[in-house]
This record gives C-alpha cells, sequence and structure tokens, in this order.
C-alpha cells in the first residue's frame, strides 16, 4: 500500500470510536450493574429507561447489600465476563470497581467501559477529573446531587438561616465532603456551621443510641435548622432522625427527598432518585450506542431539580412555608388533620 492511502486509512482507524458497537434483539449489548441496597429507585428508572427505549440491552445485576466484603469478587467477574458496560451504584461501589484517577486502571476494569451513578461528589472522591470530562478514557457517569449552594439558597428562602446543624460519620467520604463544602460556604453565604460527629465503632460504622444526644445537643446551640446531605446513615436512620429534631423544634433540611416524602423531615432539595436513573440510561445509551468514547462525554446532571415541603412538619413546628415557596413545591401531607 502506498504511503499516501495508508495515512488516511490510520487516521480513519484512529478516528473510529473504540466502544461503539453494533448491537441486536438477537446480539444485545451487556451491561453489568453493581448496586449497594439492591434495585432502588434509580436502578429502577436505569432500567425502565432501556425497557421504554426498546434498547437491546441486557442487564446482569448485582447486589452488594452494603457488604464491601463482596466487592472485590465482583470486580474479577466483571473482568472475566468483559461486558460491554459496566455500571457501577454509590461511590463505595465505584472506587471498588472503577477505581480512582490515582489507581492504575489495569487493575480495575482496565479497557471495558465504565459509568458510575449515584456518586455525590466524583470529583472530591478523585474518580473523575471535572464535570466536562472524566480524565479517563473508558469512564463517565452522571451527577445527581444539587450543588451545596443551592441548596441553601432554597432553604434561606423558607428560613432566616443563621446557624445551620449537621450529624455526621467522619469515616464516610461523602459526609466528610459534604461538610467540607457547606464550612467553605458559610462565610460567603453568611450562616454559621455547628458541627457533630457520631462516635464510631472499629468497622468504623456509628455506634448505636447517639442519634438522641447529638440532637440535643444541636439544639441547646440553638441552630435554625439541621442539614442532612450526603449521609447513607441519617437517610437510613431518617424515621429516628427526624423524630428527634421533631421533638426538640428543630426543623430537618435534606438533599434526599425520602428524609420528607417517607419520614418527618421539613424540607427536600432535590433530585427524585427514579429521574437520575433515567438519566444514567441516557448516558448508558450514549455510550453503547453513540460514536464517542465514554471519556469524551460530559457528565450530565438533571436540568431541574425538586422542591418537597412536609406540610404536617410544617404544622408541627410551626414554621409554615411562604406563598411563593407553596408554588413550586411538592407538598407532602398537605391536607389538615
Amino acid at each position: 500500500m502506498k504511503l499516501n492511502t495508508l495515512i488516511p486509512a490510520l487516521l480513519l482507524l484512529l478516528s473510529t470510536p473504540l466502544f461503539a458497537t453494533s448491537f441486536t434483539t438477537d446480539k444485545p449489548a451487556t451491561i453489568y450493574m453493581v448496586v449497594w441496597r439492591g434495585c432502588e429507585d434509580a436502578c429502577q428508572g436505569f432500567r425502565q429507561y432501556i425497557e421504554d427505549k426498546q434498547l437491546p440491552v441486557r442487564i446482569e445485576l448485582r447486589d452488594v447489600a452494603r457488604d464491601k466484603g463482596k466487592l472485590p469478587q465482583l470486580l474479577q467477574e466483571a473482568r472475566a465476563m468483559k461486558p460491554d458496560l459496566v455500571v457501577t451504584w454509590g461511590t463505595s461501589v465505584t472506587k471498588a470497581i472503577i477505581g480512582t484517577q490515582a489507581s492504575h486502571n489495569r487493575q480495575y476494569l482496565g479497557d471495558i467501559p465504565a459509568m458510575f451513578m449515584i456518586v455525590a461528589d466524583p470529583i472530591g472522591a478523585g474518580i473523575i477529573d471535572s464535570y466536562e470530562r472524566s480524565g479517563r478514557n473508558n469512564v463517565t457517569g452522571i451527577r445527581n446531587r444539587v450543588p451545596e449552594d443551592v441548596q441553601i439558597r432554597a432553604i434561606k428562602d423558607y428560613i432566616d438561616l443563621k446557624k445551620i446543624g449537621v450529624i455526621y460519620n467522619p469515616s464516610a467520604l461523602n459526609a466528610a465532603l459534604n461538610t467540607q463544602k457547606l464550612a467553605k460556604l458559610a462565610d460567603k453565604m453568611d450562616f454559621e456551621l455547628v458541627t457533630r460527629t457520631y462516635q464510631l465503632d472499629s468497622q468504623g460504622n456509628p455506634l448505636p443510641g447517639q442519634i438522641p444526644t447529638l440532637m440535643q445537643q444541636l439544639a441547646d446551640e440553638e441552630v435554625d435548622m439541621v442539614y442532612v446531605g450526603s449521609s447513607s446513615y441519617n437517610r437510613e436512620k431518617r424515621d429516628e432522625f427526624t423524630a428527634e429534631a421533631v421533638k426538640n423544634k428543630l426543623p430537618v433540611a435534606s438533599a434526599y427527598d425520602v428524609m420528607v416524602t417517607k419520614s418527618n423531615g421539613l424540607l427536600a432539595v432535590a433530585n427524585r432518585y427514579y429521574n437520575v436513573g433515567r438519566l444514567a440510561g441516557n448516558q448508558a445509551e450514549k455510550v453503547l450506542f453513540g460514536d464517542k468514547a465514554p471519556g469524551e462525554l460530559p457528565i450530565p446532571s438533571l436540568s431541574r431539580y425538586s422542591m418537597f415541603i412536609n406540610m404536617d412538619v410544617a404544622r408541627q413546628l410551626e414554621l409554615y412555608p411562604p406563598i411563593q415557596l407553596l408554588r413550586l413545591a411538592e407538598l407532602v401531607n398537605a391536607k389538615p388533620e
């Protein structure tokens, strides 16, 4: 082959996407999906998107069931299976399966395309470089969290915040990163941050029975609101957490809608996990059926967030929302008793 013919051929080869493949109903794409606590709302939204779009995709679902000890085995299974895309749910799962910027990729998935979802702070966790591009050719993801400054502004539209209280697990990366962000915002957004940390067992898990004492301490500090940004523990213990807050006449604001819609938090500024899952499904479609490598895709977020107000809690605390928020928010327990 002549040189002037070889060069265009090489350029064409180099410009051909490494990850784009033709899939059919007879030969569907395989997605290896690892979730942290069962196929919850985001996982369901992801699967529903694939079904609604009638994409030729087969999903191999693996549930860690909150057991980090299972992750090394699942990583080995994913490497051996060599699926067309690996999808991870949560920071712990993502760091164990996909790794971080600092890790050697060959120790994880190698060149297998990968995508993360429900990672509160993928940049802070070292998984990606930026939201414009991940910085890793085989890795992409989606953003699920409403930015902290947006949440605080929305909360300030409801309550004149002078002090915000936070109770968190210092060994939980997402919770620690979230608290650090709030500390940086405190001067800029004119509030004082009051923090309390859980005492931990040898595994780094909060010892039981601490919530009443810590909530009382925040009440003694006269915080205006208790904020739950990123905390799997507080989310899991939401009924006890919000009950103790109401008992101490403290409203709870959260980035988790379930703290309000399925418990006794007052206000949530959040994205529904189901919608986040559908966004992840759209990103997976781009990886499997598009013309770009995962690392060339921006890390998208939902264009709009939701506000949830628990009117029963508002009545108990005598903290009724302003009219402008009533027009925008989704009201929970709106009917009087």
